[in-house]
Order: structure tokens, then sequence, then C-alpha cells
């Protein structure tokens, strides 16, 4: 596993990319970012590493990066700011959102 900081210094240990998967990388990463959250790795409130780190921590290209930052984005892991950065969300359940 590689590791990785963010702009706040925070360590996420991240798993490497398995070409052989049926996953796409994008999912991958994004399956690992999410690991880190549930873990507490990424606790809600810390910033998510850039699309350059993930770029360097993953070997992949920009749009990859670009591509499991979106996913993210519209599962509701995340949150953008802009020129601030990506920042993990307290993600509300959709079975919960029903009752």
């Amino acid at each position: 596993m590689g590791t990785f900081l963010s702009s706040y210094a925070l360590r996420m240990d991240a798993t490497p990319i398995n070409p052989d998967a049926e996953e796409h990388p994008y999912q991958q990463i994004a399956t690992d970012i999410v690991r880190a959250i549930r873990s507490g790795e990424l606790p809600v409130g810390s910033r998510v590493p850039s699309e350059a780190t993930l770029i360097q921590t993953y070997g992949v290209a920009r749009n990859t990066a670009r591509h499991a930052v979106e996913y993210l984005r519209a599962e509701g892991w995340v949150r953008t700011l802009p020129q601030r950065g990506t920042f993990v969300v307290e993600r509300v359940d959709p079975a919960d959102e029903n009752e």
C-alpha cells in the first residue's frame, strides 16, 4: 500500500490499482477513499487528497482521478468548494431519508 498526505498532513493508506479487476480504476480509487472515510482515516470535514496527489499516488491519468472525485461527490461522500478543495461530508443514508 502506498501512503499519501493531504494538505493537512493526514495520512491515508492507498490500495494499488488492480488492472485486472472488474472495477474501473476510478471506482477502485473511490472505493479506497470510501474505505478511508468509513475507517476514520478521513473523518468528516477532512480534505480529500487533490487530483494531483491521487494521480501520483495511484499512477493514473488526470481524467481518472477527476472521475473518482466526481463519483464520490455524486454518491454524497464529499463536497467540493471552489478554490478550497474537496472535503468529506456527513453522508445521509437514502434509507434514512424515507423515515
